[in-house]
């Protein structure tokens, strides 16, 4: 039996090149991996303690330096009132919940907007419609977790980014 030199040297050559693309491909599949895992921060809770009453200025906007928060209402008004008009001498009432969600109303509206963040923008994610007939005249927000109570003409609303919780006051 006779080994050739150059068959030795193919099978030795060959196949430490071959383990080092193997172990190439695994060390670039785990910084892969790793660089596409996201980092998250948790349990985090975002809710606001209190409500925010803001006043809309004359082009619509509203703005609260606690929370670094500024806004335009002329949307909100439209979809409310039909009128983008409506907003002079208002104000709105703003309350963020433990998961992030700003809960919006104000006086003579039927309807509770839940609001998302999105880049720049407030996103709608719920409307919870409070009555049918007649707009609140006097609302008022309150935490309380993991609902957010919404007070309004005698009556309590247990509220979630869905909707409201069944079994309200």
């Amino acid at each position: 039996m006779q080994i050739d030199f150059l068959s030795l040297h193919s099978r030795f050559y060959y196949g430490d090149k071959m383990k080092h693309k193997i172990l190439f491909l695994i060390f670039a599949a785990f910084t892969l991996l790793a660089a596409c895992s996201t980092l998250k921060l948790e349990p985090a809770q975002f809710a606001w303690p209190l409500e925010t009453v803001l006043s809309v200025d004359k082009d619509g906007f509203v703005k609260e330096d606690r929370y670094a928060l500024n806004f335009n209402t002329k949307a909100l008004f439209f979809e409310e009132i039909q009128d983008s008009l409506s907003y002079s001498g208002k104000t709105i009432r703003l309350i963020r919940n433990n998961e992030g969600y700003y809960f919006m109303t104000a006086a003579d509206f039927k309807n509770v907007y839940v609001f998302s963040i999105d880049k720049n923008a407030f996103s709608l994610k719920t409307k919870i419609l409070i009555s049918e007939t007649t707009g609140l005249s006097n609302p008022a927000f309150n935490q309380r977790s993991p609902y957010i109570e919404l007070l309004s003409d005698g009556k309590a609303f247990k509220l979630t980014s869905e909707g409201i919780e069944e079994g309200a006051k």
